[in-house]
C-alpha cells in the first residue's frame, strides 16, 4: 500500500511539471528525480526481499532444529525403553532361576520324605518282631532253657536292628536339615549323609536275613515255640522281600537324583546376574556372571 501511494505522488508529480509551462525548463531535473526514485524503489523491493528471504530461512532453520531434538528425544528414548526391556526380562529371568532352585530343593525334600516314610515302616515291622520275642521270652521261661537261650539271643539281634534303624531315621532328618539351603557346596555333604543311611540300611538287611534264618530253623526244634513266634517269620519276610526293597529303591533314586540336581545348580550358578552401573549414562545393567 505504502508502495503504491508512493509511485502515485511522483506520477502526479511529474505530469503536474510537465503541463506547467513556467516548470518547462525543469524537465531535465524531473527526469533526474524520477531515475532517482526508481532506484530508491528497486533498493526498497531489494530490501523487501532480503528480508522476506531471512525470516523463510530463520523458519527452515528452526523447524530444522525441532526435528532434530525430536529425533534425539525419540534415540534417547528408545534406548531408555531397550534398557528397561533388558533389565525386566533378565530379572524375569533371574526369578525364574531362582525358582528352579526352590523346585529342586522341594523335590528333593518330596523324595527324602518317602525314605524316611519306607524306613518307618521297616522299623515299625522290627519293633512288633521285638515286641512278640519279648513276650514269648516271658511265656516260655519254663520250657527247654536252650531254646530260651537262642530266642532271648534273636531278641537282641532284632533290639540291634531297631537301633540301627532309630539312627538311619537320625540321619535322615540331618539329611533334611542339609537340604534346606540346596547349593553346589552342600551336594557333598548330601551325598556322603546318604552314604552313612546306605550303609547302615545294609547292615540292617544283613542282620534281617540272618535273623529269618534262625527263626526258621526252631520250627524243627519246638513246635509250642514256632506256634507263638509263626508270625515273626512272616513280618520279617516281608520286611526283607518288600519294606527293604523299597528302601534300596530309593536310596537309589536319591543318588541318581542326586547328580541330576548337582548338574542343575552348575546351571544355575553360570547363568547368576551380576550388576553393572553406568554412571556417566546413569543406568543399572545385568550381566551373566561367570566364574
Amino acid at each position: 500500500m505504502f508502495m503504491k501511494e508512493f509511485m502515485t505522488k511522483i506520477s502526479d508529480y511529474l505530469n503536474e511539471r510537465r503541463n506547467d509551462p513556467e516548470r518547462q525548463e525543469d524537465h531535465l531535473s524531473a527526469a533526474i528525480i524520477g531515475a532517482v526514485a526508481v532506484i530508491i524503489i528497486i533498493l526498497l523491493l531489494l530490501v523487501l526481499w532480503a528480508h522476506m528471504a531471512r525470516e523463510r530461512r530463520q523458519k527452515e532453520t528452526e523447524a530444522a532444529e525441532r526435528e532434530a531434538l525430536e529425533v534425539e528425544d525419540t534415540i534417547d528414548y528408545g534406548e531408555e525403553a531397550l534398557v528397561s526391556e533388558t533389565f525386566e526380562e533378565e530379572a524375569e529371568e533371574y526369578m525364574a532361576q531362582n525358582d528352579g532352585q526352590e523346585l529342586l530343593q522341594q523335590e528333593y525334600l518330596e523324595s527324602i520324605d518317602y525314605l524316611r516314610d519306607k524306613v518307618e515302616e521297616l522299623l515299625q515291622s522290627m519293633t512288633q518282631v521285638e515286641q512278640n520275642l519279648s513276650e514269648t521270652i516271658e511265656e516260655y521261661k519254663a520250657g527247654d532253657q536252650s531254646i530260651l537261650e537262642q530266642v532271648k539271643v534273636l531278641h537282641e539281634e532284632v533290639t540291634n536292628i531297631v537301633q540301627n534303624l532309630k539312627e538311619t531315621q537320625t540321619k535322615l532328618y540331618d539329611l533334611i536339615d542339609i537340604v534346606q539351603v540346596m547349593d553346589q557346596q552342600k551336594i557333598p555333604m548330601i551325598q556322603q549323609q546318604i552314604l552313612e543311611i546306605r550303609q547302615n540300611m545294609s547292615k540292617a538287611q544283613t542282620d534281617i536275613t540272618n535273623l529269618y534264618t534262625k527263626i526258621a530253623a526252631l520250627e524243627q526244634e519246638d513246635v509250642k515255640l514256632w506256634a507263638g513266634i509263626g508270625e515273626v517269620e512272616k513280618t520279617l519276610k516281608t520286611a526283607m522281600n518288600q519294606n527293604m526293597t523299597e528302601v534300596n529303591n530309593q536310596l537309589d533314586v536319591l543318588l541318581n537324583q542326586l547328580g541330576s540336581v548337582e548338574n542343575r545348580l552348575q546351571g544355575l550358578t553360570s547363568k547368576t546376574l551380576k550388576y553393572h552401573y553406568d554412571a556417566e549414562n546413569n543406568t543399572l545393567y545385568l550381566e551373566p556372571y561367570t566364574e
